[in-house]
């Protein structure tokens, strides 16, 4: 495993980090598994979330005796997932799930605690004066939390007006944000902007909004995803986007791999991906071999992908 700085934290964290969405709950067995995957491999980031069923117990179980890995969990302030979800952000709900999670974790301490899926400017804004951002940086300065950020919701903001205004205010230790060759605004923008700010970088969905339909994990399901595209007027319905050898030249790697590689491929600090087993786990590594992607490859991707600016499930 290799291993990058997070921002101006003072943290090394492993290029590739796990993403513990999930499988708590319906797969247990192949959860913890991969959990011990994951240490063994030499990644030290696990991401999680209040929301994520299961998750945080079962990590926190998983965790028992490696103090060393660390772990970043979230909040979120809205109804529910959906882009257009209610934002109900209250400074109560902020410190009641940061001792939840500890508790849950079986932590003294969270090593990074974000705001889960800021989606709109206004509810953004909104996040920071009515008391709950200012409720995380009291949080940080009690010891309950080492480092705290936001992660932004790509699907409702994917020109990242949000991160626009969240990494220069000073206030946030770590960003999560998406990166991946179907959405790749982050690139020339907010990756160059937090390096200026000190902001660690978390790519999340590196797979796009991975399904077994759709998104990175297969050359069908990227195919899908290339064609909803099309349909919502992303994309030109016109070769090459309609060619069936449109990906052809990412051999040979396999389509997830070379989405990872794509990412590892940019000035980010780790990118965080999930596997629902110990052997996809392993696949994952694969993508750890520098130089990533070459620059043949990474031009192409820009040149038929540059120019989406919302993410497609």
């Amino acid at each position: 495993m290799r291993y990058r700085p997070l921002g101006r934290t003072g943290l090394t964290v492993s290029e590739l980090s796990y993403g513990a969405a999930r499988g708590a709950i319906d797969a247990p067995d192949d959860f913890s598994a991969s959990i011990e995957a994951v240490i063994d491999s030499g990644i030290n980031l696990i991401d999680t979330a209040e929301h994520y069923s299961g998750s945080e117990e079962a990590i926190g179980a998983a965790l028992v005796g490696h103090d060393d890995v660390l772990v970043q969990t979230k909040h979120m302030p809205y109804s529910d997932f959906s882009p257009e979800a209610t934002y109900i952000g209250t400074p109560e709900g902020v410190v009641a799930t940061a001792e939840q999670s500890l508790r849950r974790l079986r932590r003294d301490r969270l090593d990074i605690f974000l705001g889960h899926g800021m989606r709109t400017a206004a509810s953004y804004q909104q996040f920071m004066s009515d008391g709950c951002c200012e409720a995380m940086v009291k949080l940080k300065a009690q010891g309950k939390v080492r480092f705290i950020g936001i992660s932004e919701l790509s699907e409702a903001d994917g020109t990242h007006e949000v991160l626009k205004q969240a990494v220069p205010s000073g206030v946030f230790d770590v960003v999560m944000l998406t990166v991946n060759f179907l959405l790749q605004t982050a690139i020339d923008d907010i990756l160059p902007l937090c390096r200026a700010h000190g902001v660690g970088t978390v790519v999340m969905m590196p797979l796009n909004q991975p399904s077994v339909e759709s998104g990175l994990v297969s050359i069908d399901a990227a195919h899908e995803c290339i064609r909803r595209h099309i349909d919502h007027g992303n994309l030109p319905d016109a070769p090459p986007y309609t060619d069936e050898d449109v990906l052809d030249f990412l051999k040979p790697y396999s389509i997830p791999e070379a989405a990872l590689r794509f990412v590892l491929a940019q000035e980010v600090d780790s990118c965080c991906v999930g596997a629902r087993t110990p052997g996809r786990v392993r696949e994952n590594l694969a993508a750890v071999d520098p130089p990533y992607l070459d620059t043949n490859r990474l031009a192409r991707l820009q040149s038929l992908f540059g120019g989406i600016s919302w993410q497609m499930r």
